[in-house]
């Protein structure tokens, strides 16, 4: 059963500031990984989240498996995403 994608306001707002291109490329990867999440995503250390590599973006991710649902956090480059993240949770 395919699990049902959420992007939160932050996430939508990062996907807004990509090109067209990019932001296609991610919604199919996307798309691919509601399919079979855990395949795909990668535990991040320290957190209860999850990441997703897509190119040189990554996406931090909430799995939700008892509702099937894969909530996405905020997506940016690899050299940002990181540091977001450290200050998301201070």
């Amino acid at each position: 059963m395919r699990f049902l994608v959420e992007i939160s306001a932050t996430a939508e707002k990062d996907l807004d500031s990509l090109d067209k291109k990019a932001c296609e490329t991610i919604i199919k990867k996307l798309y691919k990984v509601s399919e079979n999440p855990l395949h795909f995503l990668e535990r991040l250390v320290g957190f209860t989240l999850y990441k997703l590599r897509c190119g040189d973006y990554r996406m931090v991710i909430r799995v939700y498996t008892t509702k099937k649902v894969l909530q996405v956090i905020m997506l940016d480059r690899r050299e940002r995403i990181y540091k977001r993240l450290q200050n998301l949770c201070r």
